[in-house]
Parts: structure tokens; sequence; C-alpha cells
């Protein structure tokens, strides 16, 4: 199996557009681009003894799995797969898991699925994060190795409750703010910089962060007749 266009490591450019001759007649596939944030997996299977020619464009990936391990991912650019029992050749029980990584996985917390935190969740908070898919390798094995992989909405709470952890490690010592005014600066202080270092690990990058508490601070010491808005 050739490696010519596999790697592990974090986004970049992998073109190689070589042009095929007509007459070997290669399948063509690519991402649907109204389909999920993942989709697959594609069972190589069905190609045996065909060459596969997958068109990936800018940011968009596709992870080859064999028995549920990654053995590699294909960055954007076109990349001629050779399924079949020989030695250099795709094997059969092989499948391809594609990222849309050109757009962002969206967390999103509304009144009806705030963000709780501080002592027993006690702090609702409302508001979200865009993060983007910037370690392909570290993402597989965070959140799709052992999961369906056929299911976004799966992955999407995995990241959720992910992003909820580190929010409550970030945001430690809430408790203590003194009213709601206090709250609500320490939020507007937030960058996605502050995320960083747990998100590495795990593969996603976050490009913008914001976070309110559900209900907005009311200036103290304004009478109440005046905070009634119209």
């Amino acid at each position: 199996m050739s490696s010519d266009h596999l790697t592990d490591k974090g986004l970049g450019h992998g073109r190689d557009w070589s042009v095929l001759p007509a007459d070997e007649g290669p399948l063509e596939w690519a991402i649907d681009p109204e389909g999920d944030f993942i989709q697959g997996p594609l069972e190589l299977e069905s190609f045996r003894g065909r060459r596969l020619s997958l068109i990936l464009e800018e940011g968009q990936l596709a992870l080859l799995v064999i028995d549920r391990e990654l053995k590699g991912v294909y960055l954007d650019g076109a990349h001629t797969l050779h399924v079949g029992t020989d030695e250099n050749q795709i094997p059969l029980n092989a499948q391809l898991v594609f990222l849309a990584a050109d757009r962002s996985l969206d967390v999103v917390w509304n009144r009806n699925n705030p963000l709780g935190i501080g002592e027993r969740g006690g702090c609702q908070l409302i508001g979200g994060c865009n993060l983007v898919v910037d370690r392909p390798a570290r993402f597989y094995h965070t959140f799709l190795d052992g999961t369906p992989l056929t299911d976004p909405g799966f992955v999407t709470r995995l990241v959720d409750q992910l992003v909820r952890s580190l929010m409550e490690e970030v945001l430690g010592g809430f408790d203590d703010l003194p009213d709601p005014a206090a709250v609500q600066g320490r939020l507007t202080g937030l960058t996605p910089a502050d995320l960083a270092d747990g998100l590495e690990s795990c593969g996603l990058r976050c490009v913008n962060l914001a976070l309110y508490t559900m209900a907005p601070p009311v200036e103290i010491g304004v009478a109440e007749e005046e905070t009634v808005l119209s």
C-alpha cells in the first residue's frame, strides 16, 4: 500500500493533480458538499480490483481506517487508491471516513440547553463556540475511535461534553464572584486561546468563543421602575 499521500500531521495541502489515462477508467469519489460534517464510512470492498480516484477540496479530509485503526489521512487534492488483495493495494476491509473540515463544528448553549458552571451548575450561561479540526489523527482517536462513525450527532455531543468540561476548568472560582456584573465581566474577557491547551490534544482549535449570563446583569443602584424595558 503506497503511503505517498498519507499523513497524520496537522492540516496542510497535499495536492497531486496527476492526470490519469482515460482508458483506465478510475471511479471518482468526492465529499457531498451538502452533507454532514462527518460522512461515511465508505466500505472499499465494493471497489475490489478497481482504482478509486478520491477528489478532496481544500480543507476536506479522508481518514483511512482498517480494522478500526487509523492508517492515514488524505489531505486536499487528487488521490488514486488501488483496492485489492496485493501487497501494495488498499485492503478490502478498509474504510474511508470523510471530514468536511473546511467548515466549523459548532457548539451552542441556549436557554433550553445552557452551560452550567459553578457549584452544582448553579450559574447558567448561554452562547457557544466554533471549532475546527486542526489535527485529524488526534480528532479521530478522541472522538471517532470506537464510536458510531456514521452518527455526526453523537460526535457533536461528545465534543459538547468535552468543551463543557474545559469551560468548568477555565472558569474555576466562578462562585467567588460578587455579583452578575462581575460574572459577565469575567465572561467578556474569555478568548479562544483560553481553550487552546485542552483542545489541542483532541485535535481541535477554537476560532470563536462567546458566553453570556442567562439573564443580563442589572446595574446596581438603579431604581426598579427604571429597569423595566418598554
